[in-house]
């Protein structure tokens, strides 16, 4: 899957996909029934399937003391969609210039010249441009007038439960792991660099971990009991 990493490294040759806008926070089932949805009209079109993403989310822009943990870092995230069958990853820098942009900017100078979107693929509730003034209904209006299609997404049901970020946020922060699990549709995890620490280990008799992780915050806190498997040999550890 091929990374781009900001808004001025979109070539010539980028131009022509299948794209969907989100923030895949943990790539989720129902994030995996819209990229399912995505990949099959892709190659449909012989076309790639393109994810757009915003680093940082949003919400850590205007709102950074109320923003929500991340399930899944940009690195995590990618590997996730990789997983999927993405071709490419738009990773789009967001900040107070790209916010400032009015809907029809949006659409014709990232949406049209530098993607030439052919079918969009979005959440009813998406908003977009400054204000949040653009909505679905100005998306199918651009659709007709560029040529483009463009489908909404419903929300993703198991059950009588809507499959969200922030159901699975909450039922990590619960300790319910086998909820996050079948929310997620793969084991929760988390990733970084093992760090030395106060080697309170080696007296207590359990082997520990001390990982340092790459965000500024985490879904779950505390102290866990884990199995550790190392080259097909299991280990008990904290």
């Amino acid at each position: 899957m091929e990374l781009i990493r900001g808004l001025n490294n979109l070539k010539d040759h980028h131009h022509g996909c299948v794209l969907t806008i989100g923030k895949f926070d943990g790539v989720h089932l129902g994030h995996q029934a819209v990229l399912a949805n995505v990949i099959e009209q892709a190659r449909r079109l012989s076309l790639p399937a393109t994810v757009m993403v915003f680093e940082p989310h949003p919400e850590e822009v205007f709102t950074p003391e109320t923003a929500p943990a991340r399930i899944s870092p940009l690195a995590e995230k990618y590997q996730l969609l990789k997983a999927q069958g993405v071709d490419r990853l738009l990773c789009v820098r967001f900040n107070a210039q790209f916010a400032a942009q009015s809907p029809d900017e949006f659409i014709e100078h990232l949406l049209v010249d530098k993607l030439g979107v052919k079918f969009l693929v979005v959440g009813d509730d998406f908003r977009f441009g400054k204000g949040r003034q653009g909505d679905f209904a100005r998306l199918e209006q651009a659709g007709q007038q560029f040529d483009f299609e463009v489908v909404s997404t419903q929300s993703y049901r198991m059950e009588d439960c809507r499959i969200s970020s922030t159901a699975v946020r909450e039922a990590l922060a619960e300790g319910n792991f086998s909820l996050a699990h079948t929310m997620l549709g793969r084991s929760f995890f988390i990733s970084g660099r093992v760090i030395h620490g106060e080697k309170k280990g080696r007296t207590i008799g359990f082997p520990t971990a001390n990982v340092l992780l790459n965000r500024c915050q985490t879904p779950i806190t505390g102290v866990f009991a884990v199995k550790l498997n190392i080259d097909g040999t299991l280990y008990t550890g904290v």
